[in-house]
């Protein structure tokens, strides 16, 4: 699938609901967003009743969402943070300020579709880790939790899109399965989890991730660390990203230059266009691209 930045993209929801995000991006700064884990929502019971919510079915997955536009309204309205990147961002009327902002209050159609895919293969997560990258509104990591996954862990360049947004809808979909929350630049994590034994994982999925080359050499070592030897990686993503370079194609170059993964072509989504990624570690972990 292609996409271009700063130009407008329908998306249909997958409750039947139609939204238009507008995506630009502005010029990119240096100051990059600080590791850190995070453990609670900001947000209290009595104002999440507040919000509406989205109702997503993948396969035999229901998935209740809180809408983002009411979660960044609130933002904007009641956040007196002087560096809110939300706020900054919807001054700005951009859905990615790079290195600031990185789209994570928009509900992408990769991670639907790769929602869509992971329940519908018959993947068995019963009791198995998994940490979702880039997560967002983190549907995909929730339908893991929900098809039985032992630990999913989520993992967003904002802090504030993990307090906000991905906590609420975790706790909204409330299992038995073991949760953690990271916020943080891939860099940052890379260092924390390679002198952690206990963060290796069984399946790492991640959505719409890939759309800046710059950041490759990141994920791809945060992906080595991160992967269990037999592990797999579930990757989903346009073809090509207009405005920024990125995408499928470029990044299975990059990949085969690195020499460390396998990767396949597992699943191309017609309606939204897009491939997934399987990868596979050291040329026999895969990557693979729905």
């Amino acid at each position: 699938m292609e996409f271009r930045f700063n130009f407008s993209c329908d998306l249909e929801e997958k409750d039947g609901t139609n939204s238009t995000n507008t995506c630009s991006v502005e010029e990119k700064t240096e100051k990059l967003e600080d590791f850190q884990e995070l453990f609670s929502s900001k947000l209290d019971n009595k104002i999440l009743s507040q919000f509406h919510q989205s109702s997503y079915k993948f396969c035999n997955v229901d998935i209740s969402c809180y809408k983002c536009e009411d979660i960044e309204q609130w933002i904007v309205e009641n956040n007196s943070a002087e560096e809110s990147v939300v706020k900054s961002a919807a001054a700005s009327h951009s859905d990615l300020l790079p290195a600031v902002y990185e789209g994570g209050l928009t509900v992408w159609e990769c991670g639907c579709d790769l929602a869509e895919f992971i329940s519908g293969e018959g993947i068995d997560f019963r009791g198995k880790s998994v940490i979702e990258l880039g997560c967002g509104a983190g549907l995909p990591g929730i339908c893991a939790m929900k098809c039985g996954a032992e630990q999913v862990y989520f993992q967003d360049y904002n802090s504030e899109v993990i307090s906000y947004f991905t906590i609420p809808n975790v706790q909204l979909n409330e299992t038995t399965c073991q949760c953690r929350f990271f916020s943080g630049d891939w860099g940052e994590f890379q260092k924390y989890a390679r002198n952690q034994p206990d963060m290796r994982f069984d399946y790492i999925l991640t959505a719409e991730t890939i759309y800046s080359s710059e950041n490759y050499p990141k994920l791809h070592s945060l992906l080595e660390t991160l992967l269990k030897v037999d592990g797999k990686i579930f990757l989903a993503a346009k073809s090509h990203y207009y405005g920024v370079g990125g995408g499928t194609r470029l990044f299975e170059d990059f990949i085969t230059k690195e020499e460390n993964f396998t990767y396949e072509s597992v699943k191309v989504m017609e309606a939204s266009k897009f491939e997934f990624a399987l990868l596979d570690e050291r040329k026999y972990k895969s990557l693979a691209l729905l």
